[in-house]
């Protein structure tokens, strides 16, 4: 008899992988110990050499649904005599090396057990198991075990502990485990701060009672505080509007099963899928043809056929959501343009001009997060991240960066849609969506989850890498943590960066094909010190450069030409003799004197295709003044759509490409006018102006003779240029996308860490 080692990385902790491994090793009649630590699950065996080779196939073929295996090695190790299987105490010395595991959706079974009049979590709210319930929101420390999560502050009723410690049971050594003896408890306050005499048992009802009679009710979830109200309610729809400042952007909605939405949306195969899956994130879904139903108010995404839609995901909003069952608005309950409320004393302070009543627990939030948001494209299903939150952050696997590179390296990020990353001992990470930084809460919240994953890590950087934007918050920070721990400091240029991000997310560091990059979105600052946002790179071993980009025209007053379109249609206007007389009815006198004054002395200039985008919807009058980010360009793909449902694609109109590599906007604009002259339907306009786009990208790639396009800023998550794009190039180009990441500045800490390892490869490599 020999003692074996198995090593065992991935995400592999808080996914009932132990209690599956004693299992496996009590069905063979193996002797030995499974444990967590801080670099995966060690397993320790006494075994001839077929058995543990029979062991490790059957752990990688059975692997738990939850958990995710990137290292499995064994070997023979000192003799050691095992009496029995045993899962023993975890090791918390040494260095992380793992996956975080995300938050998981609660599963059927819980489900099940749920509404069990016979089972004794029958109607209990904090229900979980070994394969579900909250993960990374509660945790903070590593590995993953109930001292070191917020659930250390209950004990465990006798009933619970007999199933914690019972082989045969499914909650074995479910680290979230509770029950109505041993509950996590949930109260019900007021906006003046009352606690109300409810029971236990009253608390659903009341709050459903609430709901249905017109309350707005902030409710704790698993990553912090939703609104929830009748969304078929026109006067609390239209309240929260005016609360939050939130004149148009859509509300998400949250449906008590799939066949009410299904009743109200259409939904493909993936998209269905997509809303039943463990991560459980909002999915974006096309209404039926004609009116909402009576019990869905058309105010929850006005002017729009698409809405955010999700299933409950925790036990609490699944007994609201069935005891209601209708379609409830759900919304993150913050300030606009401030994270998410997450704790108890935050929430009724800062909610109570939102909500009527607080529906409340015990089990504190470690670290908050929005939820996450996905579509997929209408013809091709292609899957887009749009926000990456609760359910996907902050594992992420990636095969790009390999373990050869020994620095601990922090990515800061850019400074909207703001994420960081992590390199440390061969693991990546990737934070949760973390908003606008340039907003003062926001700051503060990303303060707090580094600060909390440099605990949870361990995590001191030897290198720091910072977008070449000196403003940006996170350039200005990442100085500071550089100059405290005496780290290296880099810039990466932005949208190399979003190249750098795709590129490595579909690891073609090493390809030997000629790439070509399409990073298309709203602004960047670029090595001339122009705006860049419509940029063509080329790549060949660990060297991009800028080959083609859009024509510059003149960026005024900063961050004021994102929120009005009406600005990029001026200054788009401006380069066209006689054409800004089109726009002047968008402006008072005082302002077009101004703005024309500015547009002849400004010397900064863009390639932006967000203001592309922004000036063209202007001029449709789709939109003049965002309420909120990218609200025109998504005027403007609706409009497209609405053509391309019915019709063929159209012509594209005229545009060149000088020798320089710059393309020429005016060509294009001046076609839209004329269209707009001879009275053309304006969704035809747009959609010519969308399939123009991909004819300059074909336009582009065959003159650089590229083999393969890989795409990514913001402006490719319009899913119709996705569709028409794998329509008119896949024929001729290998394309590539973003995966788990999403293509807006989500992605840029990721790249920022493969544009790094990138230079230091191929720097070691000449």
């Amino acid at each position: 008899m020999k003692t074996w080692h198995i090593h065992i990385e991935g995400r592999v902790q808080g996914v009932g992988f132990r209690p599956f491994v004693y299992s496996l090793a009590k069905e063979k009649g193996l002797n030995g110990t499974v444990a967590n630590t801080l670099e995966g699950v060690h397993i320790f065996i006494n075994s001839e050499d077929g058995m543990v080779t029979d062991l490790v196939r059957e752990i990688k073929e059975k692997v738990p649904e939850r958990a995710l295996i990137t290292s499995i090695e064994y070997h023979e190790t000192e003799l050691q005599d095992f009496d029995g299987f045993r899962i023993i105490e975890s090791d918390i010395s040494g260095q992380p090396d793992l996956l975080i595991t995300p938050d998981f959706a609660i599963c059927p079974q819980c489900k099940k057990e749920l509404y069990d009049p016979d089972d004794r979590r029958y109607l209990y709210p904090f229900i979980t198991c070994t394969v579900c319930g909250p993960r990374f929101s509660i945790e903070d420390g590593l590995p993953y075990d109930r001292a070191r999560t917020s659930m250390r502050e209950f004990d465990m009723c006798p009933q619970c502990e007999r199933e914690y410690n019972d082989p045969l049971d499914r909650r074995f050594y479910s680290q979230t485990n509770s029950c109505p003896d041993c509950r996590i408890s949930q109260w019900v306050v007021d906006n003046h701060g009352n606690v109300l005499d409810l029971k236990e048992e009253e608390i659903v009802d009341f709050v459903c009672d609430k709901i249905k009679g017109g309350s707005i009710v902030a409710v704790k979830g698993i990553g912090g505080f939703l609104l929830m109200c009748d969304a078929g309610n026109i006067e609390k729809v239209d309240e929260l509007r005016h609360k939050k400042d939130r004149p148009a952007k859509p509300f998400a909605l949250m449906y008590p099963d799939m066949d009410m939405i299904r009743e109200n949306f259409l939904v493909c195969d993936n998209e269905a899928a997509e809303l039943q899956s463990a991560a459980s994130p909002i999915v974006l879904l096309k209404l039926k043809d004609g009116a909402p139903s009576s019990n869905l108010t058309p105010h929850m995404a006005p002017r729009l056929n698409r809405l955010g839609v999700m299933l409950p995901y925790t036990p609490l909003f699944v007994l609201i959501a069935r005891k209601l069952n209708m379609p409830l608005l759900a919304t993150s309950g913050n300030f606009k343009g401030s994270p998410i409320t997450y704790s108890n004393e935050d929430a009724q302070n800062s909610l109570s001009k939102f909500a009527d009543y607080f529906l409340m627990n015990n089990r504190n939030i470690q670290i908050p997060q929005d939820d996450s948001v996905v579509r997929f494209s209408n013809k091709h299903h292609k899957k887009i991240m749009m926000r990456r939150s609760r359910g996907y952050a902050p594992g992420f696997l990636q095969n790009a960066i390999n373990e050869s590179f020994d620095e601990k390296v922090l990515a800061m990020g850019p400074m909207l849609k703001t994420t960081f990353g992590i390199w440390q001992e061969g693991r990546c990470h990737v934070s949760q969506y973390l908003g606008d930084t340039a907003e003062l809460d926001s700051q503060l919240s990303y303060e707090a989850a580094l600060k909390h994953f440099r605990k949870l890590l361990n995590f001191t950087p030897d290198v720091v890498l910072i977008d070449k934007h000196p403003a940006y918050f996170t350039s200005q920070l990442g100085r500071d943590i550089a100059a405290t721990n005496e780290s290296n400091i880099i810039e990466i240029q932005h949208h190399k960066a979003h190249f750098w991000s795709v590129i490595g997310e579909n690891d073609l560091l090493e390809t030997d094909r000629k790439l070509l990059g399409v990073v298309f979105d709203g602004t960047g600052l670029g090595k001339d010190g122009a705006v860049w946002g419509g940029e063509f790179f080329s790549y060949e071993h660990g060297r991009i450069e800028r080959k083609y980009h859009l024509e510059y025209f003149t960026h005024i007053l900063g961050d004021k030409m994102a929120r009005e379109p009406r600005l990029s249609a001026l200054s788009l206007l401006h380069f066209i003799h006689g054409a800004v007389d089109l726009v002047e009815r968008l402006f008072t006198e005082y302002e077009m004197d101004f703005y024309m004054k500015v547009l002849d002395q400004s010397t900064l200039k863009t390639s932006s295709i967000g203001r592309l985008f922004d000036g063209v919807s202007s001029l449709l009058s789709l939109r003049q003044v965002n309420t909120y980010e990218g609200e025109a360009a998504i005027y403007l793909e609706g409009k497209a759509r609405e053509y391309c449902n019915k019709e063929s694609y159209p012509k594209p109109y005229d545009f060149s490409i000088d020798e320089n590599g710059a393309i020429d906007f005016r060509n294009i604009i001046n076609g839209i006018i004329e269209d707009m002259y001879e009275e053309i339907d304006m969704r035809k306009i747009a959609a010519r102006f969308h399939f123009t786009i991909v004819m300059v990208i074909k336009a582009i790639a065959e003159d650089y003779g590229a083999e393969a396009i890989a795409f990514s800023g913001g402006v490719f998550q319009n899913s119709l240029l996705i569709d028409m794009i794998l329509d008119e190039l896949s024929d001729d180009f290998t394309l590539y996308f973003h995966k788990e990441l999403s293509p807006n500045d989500e992605g840029i800490s990721y790249g920022q860490l493969v544009g790094y390892y990138a230079s230091k490869k191929f720097a070691d490599n000449s």
